[in-house]
């Protein structure tokens, strides 16, 4: 099967409602922290550090936006555009040289997959050893659960005393919960527990934050998820569960995600139910533990998003929980998987220490909860989750399989080629924008890993893959070559220097000579060609050439320097003037036109004059001595220039006639 993964994560919680992004950006009504008014599309702008708020105001007017919020800790302005123009808007912001990043302000959906009635009560708890993880701790008020979700119902008597914060980011007017959707979900992760009325919250004595972001109709911006994520983080939560997620990514909801995890908290997001090993923001990003759902046959539930890059499975399937109006019920999705983990997650807060000295614990939390999983051979990441293990700290099965993982890269630029496929033999992967793939759960043994592209050339590596290691194999492809070059030099024949400047063409595509003479024409198609080379002051040469793909054909010139000369001097009389034409000639006999001929001439009777002129298109200079006399006229040429580059011989140098 084809698997996309992205790099393993260390720890992070995130809940199981799912999120639809939408193209554009959906307006929101007031009511909210920082919530758009209606009427409007609102998109996220975060502006480069160091940006003026008069520079900022600038944009916001040649744009048509307005701001209507921001997103303080991230430094993300909500600002407000004519309803419809989100992804316009965006991408005229983008193309500002003070815009980070803008990007529509996309939806979020609560979506459930059908109940079954049919299984047990609470089979979930079961499944997970959480009675035996109950003998070692039933956690602490001190640990909040923030729960960004549609609302609570604080007044549910499973629920009564234990919210202790509450928020809204919605459109919704109420904290309430009047959709249903995050009272389940905070029933699951901490309803109360052991007083003899409803079902079992996993989290016990755990506490809970409700953050509305998600509005009555079970849909919410991605600005409030984001505003959400960072007021839960400064305000005391310890882990957060997101139950939502969409398809589309946003710049914005990383940096939110990454912003709470950099301050101690664990989150834990929903996989997706759409039975896609696809992406599904924000459980992909790194800071997130990302859940899928599993049946009460511990088999992956039909629905559940899949994929290496999905950390931890956990019960989804017809889960009993919290339900509006002070009753319980069935709801099934990974929005119900993931507020197991966010249980087990404030469980493990109260027994886990900080054993790399960073501070914090959410690393801690994260790695246990992984590495406690049983390996069902699911096709996620990881296994299952196992509270009883994960509380008793005892070790895991060993692994029964391996991963292989590395890069693929274009061999000349060293680029990353994204979307190239690499294969094990009995698997396959894609590689992702950085040009790194994984292969998850190899089986142990020796294997011909291939990389391939559209374009290059395919590779080839054999790897050896041992159970719960990492075997490495990096490519380097090679483009697919299908046309030739032709290079050489040019140079004076005379002395052997280089000519810089010169102009070599194959008749379609041509080159010009550096300083050392050499030159070089690339991508030309293969088959036979005539190469000219040609210099100012120099006779042109060419040459035939076949080009073959891959190779590069040599041609290299040595052009002979032109030159002129006089070649005649001749007279004529036309009535009382004499006329001399002085005809300038170059080395290959071909009229020189615009040559500067100096002549001297001298009169027998004792007087001399000296004439310029230049050559015509016929290479005639022509010069007259008015009202010439009797006697002998003596022409010499004393001076040959050109405004070319010339090597110049000046011929005949004198010639006489005579008048009588």
């Amino acid at each position: 099967m084809t698997v996309t993964r992205r790099p393993r994560r260390l720890v992070a919680l995130l809940a199981g409602l799912v999120l639809v992004a939408l193209v554009a950006a959906t307006a929101i009504a007031g009511g909210g922290h920082g919530v758009p008014s209606v009427g409007r599309a609102t998109i996220l702008v975060k502006f480069q550090a160091g940006t003026s708020s008069a520079d900022q105001a600038a944009i916001h007017g040649r744009h048509g936006g307005a701001v209507v919020g921001a997103i303080a800790a991230i430094g993300v302005r909500i600002v407000a555009v004519p309803a419809g123009g989100a992804a316009e808007a965006a991408r005229a912001y983008a193309g500002e040289g003070a815009v980070a990043y803008a990007e529509p302000d996309a939806t979020a959906s609560a979506v459930e997959t059908p109940n079954d009635p049919s299984f047990a009560l609470q089979w979930g708890m079961s499944k997970i050893g959480a009675p035996a993880a109950w003998d070692v701790s039933t956690g602490s008020a001190g640990i909040e659960v923030a729960v960004l979700d549609t609302g609570i119902a604080a007044a549910h008597p499973d629920l009564a005393g234990k919210v202790v914060k509450q928020v809204n980011f919605s459109a919704s007017a109420t904290l309430d919960d009047v959709y249903g959707h995050g009272t389940h979900v905070a029933g699951i992760a901490a309803a109360l527990t052991n007083n003899g009325l409803g079902g079992a919250g996993l989290g016990w004595n755990a506490s809970l934050d409700n953050v509305k972001v998600l509005g009555d109709s079970g849909s919410g911006a991605y600005s409030g998820i984001a505003q959400g994520i960072t007021w839960a983080a400064d305000n005391g939560a310890d882990v957060i569960n997101l139950s939502l997620g969409g398809t589309s990514a946003s710049a914005t909801l990383q940096a939110a995600v990454d912003y709470a995890w950099a301050r101690g908290v664990v989150i834990v997001a929903a996989a997706g139910n759409n039975t896609s090993a696809a992406p599904f923001y924000p459980a992909y990003y790194a800071n997130v533990i990302a859940v899928a759902a599993t049946d009460n046959l511990d088999h992956l539930a039909s629905y559940s998003d899949y994929g290496d890059w999905v950390d931890v499975a956990a019960p989804g399937s017809s889960i009993y929980s919290t339900m509006l109006g002070g009753g319980y019920g069935y709801k099934s999705g990974t929005s119900m998987a993931s507020p197991f983990v966010a249980g087990l997650a404030a469980l493990l807060a109260t027994t886990l220490s900080d054993t790399n000295g960073d501070g914090q614990l959410n690393d801690e939390v994260r790695s246990r909860i992984q590495g406690s999983a049983d390996d069902l051979g699911l096709a996620i990441g990881g296994g299952r989750i196992n509270a009883a293990r994960a509380l008793s700290g005892a070790t895991p099965p060993p692994p029964t399989s391996g991963t292989i993982t590395g890069s693929v890269r274009d061999a000349a630029t060293g680029l990353p080629l994204a979307g190239a496929t690499v294969s094990d033999g009995p698997a396959s992967t894609t590689s992702d924008a950085s040009g790194a793939y994984a292969l998850a759960n190899v089986p142990p043994g020796s294997y011909t890993v291939t990389a391939s592209a559209s374009g290059y050339t395919g590779a080839a590596q054999s790897v050896t893959v041992t159970a719960g290691l990492t075997a490495s194999a990096s490519f380097a492809l090679a483009a697919l070559v299908t046309n030739g070059a032709i290079a050489g030099s040019v140079r004076d024949a005379a002395t052997g220097l280089p000519l810089a400047g010169a102009t070599v063409s194959d008749g379609t595509r041509s080159a010009t000579s550096d300083a050392s003479g050499a030159y070089a024409i690339t991508n030309v198609p293969p088959g036979g060609y005539t190469v000219s080379a040609s210099a100012a002051g120099y006779t042109g040469g060419s040459q035939s050439v076949s080009v073959t793909a891959g190779l590069t054909a040599s041609a290299s010139f040595g052009l002979t320097r032109q030159y002129m000369y006089v070649k005649s001097i001749t007279f004529r009389v036309t009535g009382a003037n004499l006329r001399t034409d002085v005809l300038v000639v170059d080395g290959s006999g071909n009229p020189v036109a615009g040559a500067k001929v100096t002549l001297t001439e001298r009169w027998s009777g004792g007087t001399s004059k000296t004439f310029t002129a230049k050559t015509s298109t016929t290479g005639v200079a022509s010069l007259t001595w008015q009202k010439a006399k009797k006697g002998t006229y003596t022409a010499t040429v004393t001076g040959l220039s050109s405004v070319n580059v010339w090597a110049t011989s000046q011929g005949v140098l004198s010639a006489s006639c005579t008048l009588v």
